[in-house]
């Protein structure tokens, strides 16, 4: 089958959505489908264009299992201008429209939201190569911007944000909802119970494996004998790190403990403002790296950090991170609620601390601190359980079988079908957690 995926982040760019649509090319591509990827020009998290890419309005370039196709838009660092973001996600819109078009003739057209404008492109194109349509659902943009964004409901921006949302649901031949709880919330607003189909978030485990902790590129930064506490992604609203700093503030006292973030996003220059207000010695924050760097860093953690904002929102989600520290056989301290504290609670990988609370993130780190070979029990089960039930590739296999099916149905004759009898999600693990 002829593939086009439509992706407002992929490779060289890192974090969850590339994390995410890797593995799934992979997978599509060993079974000999045509891949193509529909993208721009590289520039996340930071909102400038890579530096090998500048310049240029058309790329077509031959990834390890795909064809790219990139098409230049207005980019913007994130979390600066409202106007200039928005302006951005919109002018993506008819980008991705006129790489989706280079691209040529299609069977199926796949796109993931967050954000949700490319769900726009991706309907028309799927209606104009008379191609099944597949919406890979991660988030609800529209909660987030109720959830963090300090909007209502009956705001306008929700409004339209939702609409565009609901009509990709209801349009979709197929929905692949992140969780459980992501799909009943599409079923909910528009989608057909019949055409989800779950496909979770977890760990390449291609790529995160443990390491030894004693490695050229861990050593690069100075770690020494130090107990290590350690983030790795999207320094974001939504990540609990200014409570990590807390935690660090209290702790700053026991000279043995180093805390390291590793990354870049919104909140990375208030973070390395309250670390210089507060003196925090024992805080390093470094700048994001190649993913294929990332598993030899977090080799040297003793304990892995995770959090969610405390809102009803974010309970629906699971942290990727999660998946990623449980491959590397690392414990997980996890300021939690919801389906991430249920996974991390199952899993034996780690300890739940409430969301919001500092004085109890501090509390546990001591707690592993003085029982070191917890942390290696702890470690052990989570690789486990990310073997048996999170691994990326399994899950992008099963997503393969998924569309091949649907791709062998006989082509819409608008481009879509809106009737029933799509075949209902085979049982996962993550079904049994609901």
């Amino acid at each position: 089958m002829r593939i086009l995926i439509i992706t407002q982040i992929y490779l060289p760019e890192m974090g969850a959505l590339s994390n995410r649509l890797y593995p799934i090319v992979r997978a599509f591509a060993a079974e000999g489908h045509d891949v193509t990827i529909a993208t721009g020009m590289p520039n996340y998290p930071a909102g400038k264009v890579f530096p090998e890419y500048r310049g240029r309005l058309f790329s077509t370039e031959q990834g390890d299992d795909c064809t790219i196709i990139r098409t230049a838009y207005l980019t913007t660092p994130r979390n600066i201008s409202k106007l200039r973001q928005l302006l951005s996600y919109l002018s993506f819109v008819p980008a991705v429209f006129l790489s989706g078009l280079r691209a040529g003739p299609m069977d199926i057209v796949l796109v993931s939201s967050p954000p949700p404008f490319p769900v726009l492109p991706a309907i028309i194109l799927a209606a104009i190569r008379r191609a099944k349509l597949v919406m890979d659902v991660r988030d609800l943009w529209s909660d987030e911007l109720v959830a963090y964004g300090g909007l209502g409901d009956s705001d306008l921006a929700v409004r339209l944000v939702r609409r565009l949302e609901n009509w990709g649901y209801r349009r979709a031949d197929l929905i692949t909802p992140t969780t459980n709880s992501l799909a009943d919330t599409v079923v909910e607003r528009g989608a057909e119970r019949t055409k989800t189909f779950v496909v979770p978030n977890g760990a390449d485990l291609e790529l995160f494996n443990p390491m030894p902790a004693d490695n050229p590129i861990s050593n690069e930064y100075l770690f020494g004998d130090h107990f290590v506490i350690m983030y790795t992604g999207l320094f974001g609203i939504k990540h609990g790190l200014e409570l990590l700093l807390a935690a660090a503030r209290k702790l700053r006292h026991n000279k043995e403990i180093v805390f390291f973030l590793l990354g870049d996003g919104a909140r990375r220059r208030a973070l390395e403002k309250y670390v210089e207000a507060e003196k925090l010695d024992n805080v390093i924050i470094a700048s994001q790296r190649s993913v294929k760097d990332v598993p030899n860093i977090i080799a040297r953690a003793d304990v892995c950090f995770a959090a969610v904002s405390p809102e009803a929102y974010p309970k629906k989600l699971i942290s990727v991170k999660l998946f990623e520290y449980f491959a590397c056989e690392k414990p997980v301290i996890g300021a939690l609620a919801g389906e991430s504290a249920r996974v991390l609670e199952e899993s034996g990988g780690g300890v739940i601390v409430p969301p919001g609370d500092e004085e109890a993130i501090a509390k546990a780190i001591l707690r592993l601190y003085n029982d070191q070979s917890k942390c290696e029990l702890m470690g052990k089960a989570g690789r486990r359980y990310v073997e048996e039930r999170f691994s990326r590739g399994e899950w992008a296999t099963r997503l393969e079988q998924k569309i091949a099916t649907l791709g062998a149905e006989p082509p819409p004759s608008t481009g879509v079908t809106t009737d029933g009898g799509a075949e209902s999600s085979p049982p996962s693990p993550v079904q049994d957690f609901t």
